[in-house]
């Protein structure tokens, strides 16, 4: 039996620059939580409570963005899993 694929995308937009913390400032995710996110046991609940997380520390002009970005992101992986 194969493994279930989560249903739920990687908050990463392609915008992989770090500051001196090593937060990405694409998606406000660190180190742990990028690592954390390909880990294959982490569970949807946590993805999508993390997924909550960084957008609320996110600053505004960020915010609006990274979910215009997410948003097409999930739409061609969602077109690409049905062809």
């Amino acid at each position: 039996m194969g493994e279930k694929k989560s249903k739920v995308y990687s908050p990463c937009v392609s915008v992989c620059q770090y500051d001196q913390d090593n937060t990405c400032f694409g998606c406000m995710r660190s180190k742990e939580e990028r690592v954390k996110w390909k880990d294959t046991n982490t569970t949807d609940e946590w993805k999508l409570e993390n997924l909550n997380n960084i957008q609320e520390r996110m600053p505004e002009y960020t915010l609006k963005s990274w979910k215009e970005a997410y948003k097409k992101k999930v739409k061609r992986l969602n077109k690409n899993e049905s062809t």
